[in-house]
């Protein structure tokens, strides 16, 4: 997901080159709704609007094997940047690790370094869906274990659907890419087919809450793994959200259940 300070040090980097987008296409107008990609699984099919750097920061707990295996990872990172109208660019971050297995012990290090452009293709419009495609790859810039050490590639298509004043439907579906060591200690790429569905409510004007369900089926060997989460969002201010999410899973493959809690910050305000 050498020294702990590595990762900070590159993230450190990360924001001095996107700092300076934030004083581009400052104007009088009305900020945009802030919509943040986490913390449920579906990705939003907006981007953030030109002149904008938004931040999505998180902690997460998994837990698997009955509690034989954990693993806490912080900070969970999403540098979304506006870049112009219905384009964003991603830059994202494993977060740093830790992790507990009664077989192996504990050991921690940094996770891969992702990078990708999302790419607003149309307004929803009647039966339409609001529609984005997101194409990225992993950077093998992490630690043995947590880093495949391969740039493995991803495709996305995100839809949202509003359904009334209160409620909203999101899903996804998409193509994955993913880096393994086997038991001899070989390196195989594996793809899979994932999706996500998640209906969004609108319980006041600050604060939402979503159930969602999410898996991924490998398209050779492999189990799939399907789960299912459920969380609040509550709208600090005008630019900030915090959440909360918890989820357990619906097959072997699956975590056994986890928690997480995060944070959106959006700048300039």
């Amino acid at each position: 997901m050498r020294s702990i300070h590595t990762k900070p040090n590159r993230l450190a980097a990360v924001l001095i080159l996107v700092l300076p987008w934030t004083a581009f296409g400052q104007t009088e107008v009305e900020a945009p709704e802030l919509i943040g990609d986490r913390p449920d699984q579906t990705e939003s099919s907006e981007t953030v609007a030109p002149g904008y750097v938004q931040f999505e920061l998180g902690w997460t707990y998994r837990e698997n094997d009955d509690g034989r295996t954990s693993s806490h990872a912080f900070p969970e990172t999403l540098i979304r940047i506006g870049v112009v109208d219905r384009l964003e660019l991603r830059v994202g971050f494993d977060g740093y690790i830790w992790a507990d297995a009664d077989d192996t012990g504990r050991f921690d290090g940094a996770g891969d370094v992702e990078i990708g452009l999302k790419w607003k293709l149309w307004e929803e419009s009647g039966r339409r869906p609001k529609t984005a495609v997101l194409a990225g790859t992993s950077v093998p810039s992490g630690e043995a274990p947590f880093s495949s050490e391969r740039f493995d590639p991803s495709l996305r298509l995100a839809f949202t659907h509003t359904l009334n004043e209160t409620l909203s439907l999101g899903y996804n579906v998409a193509g994955l890419w993913a880096t393994e060591e086997d038991a001899e200690g070989n390196r195989d790429t594996n793809a899979a087919i994932a999706y996500s569905a998640a209906l969004g409510i609108a319980l006041t004007n600050r604060l939402g809450a979503f159930i969602e369900f999410f898996g991924e089926t490998p398209t050779d060997s492999g189990a799939p793994a399907h789960s299912v989460d459920t969380g609040l969002t509550w709208l600090v201010a005008d630019n900030v959200q915090i959440d909360v999410v918890g989820g357990i899973g619906l097959s072997n493959a699956a975590d056994d259940w986890f928690l997480g809690a995060g944070l959106t910050w959006r700048i300039p305000r």
